[in-house]
């Protein structure tokens, strides 16, 4: 084999073939969602059927990949309206004993989970490793773990560093949580489109108190339950898979 015949091998192992009927099947949504103080950790948005397809009785399954999602606090300049929230916490909407909520619960992963039905995801979780003491099982929802890992973003004015120097304020509200999946292929779940998405944040460690969705506040933040300052963007990408 020449050197010629090599170079045109190479560019056929290389190249990307795509189906128009395949390319058809696939959808990327990108979700925003700037918490009401209201929510306390609940969220959900409309996914509309896109084209005839999505609501198409022979694709009732479909991949749902999560590509990316930033979390972070409700801060911005708003035509000279400042919206500060500046020392942001996880927190959730319960209180404990006579007038407190719980504040501050740090957590060093969260877990996204959606209404989206399916049987190829679920949690297992146990009391400090004890296997004696099993919290319980929840399964049969899209769950996806989100780290808790915070970058620098710029603060609420859109300021970012200067001079290749340290960030000029460093406050909470200068970060966000970015989560982006490694080689994720996504799961097998129901076909969504077509209905209301509900989804929320919870302690992979609580399966049994999952009604305890956490939220981001700010810790001098006095109202009971605390307010939710949590904004959030996510990107997905849904494969429709026919039907056998």
């Amino acid at each position: 084999m020449d050197r010629e015949d090599k170079n045109i091998n190479a560019a056929v192992r290389v190249s990307q073939v795509h189906n128009i009927d395949e390319e058809k099947l696939k959808f990327k949504i990108n979700v925003g969602m700037g918490a009401e103080i209201t929510n306390h950790g609940e969220y959900s948005f409309d996914l509309p059927p896109l084209t005839d397809l999505c609501n198409s009785n022979e694709y009732n399954q479909a991949i749902v990949r999560l590509d990316q999602i930033v979390i972070s606090p409700l801060s911005r300049d708003i035509g000279g309206v400042a919206i500060n929230n500046a020392n942001p916490v996880w927190t959730d909407r319960f209180t404990t004993g006579i007038g407190v909520a719980a504040v501050k619960i740090a957590v060093p992963n969260v877990l996204l989970t959606m209404s989206i039905p399916s049987r190829q995801s679920g949690l297992t979780s146990n009391n400090n490793g004890n296997n004696n003491r099993q919290y319980g099982q929840l399964y049969y929802k899209y769950q996806e773990l989100i780290p808790c890992f915070w970058e620098w973003r710029g603060n609420y004015e859109g300021i970012q560093t200067t001079n290749n120097g340290p960030p000029p304020v460093a406050v909470g509200n200068s970060y966000a949580i970015r989560h982006k999946p490694n080689s994720d292929n996504g799961v097998l779940c129901a076909n969504p489109f077509g209905s209301r998405i509900n989804f929320s944040f919870i302690l992979g460690q609580d399966v049994e108190e999952n009604q305890n969705k956490l939220y981001l506040t700010d810790i001098n933040d006095v109202a009971l339950p605390r307010n939710d300052i949590t904004d959030i963007s996510m990107q997905l990408t849904i494969i429709l898979v026919p039907n056998k």
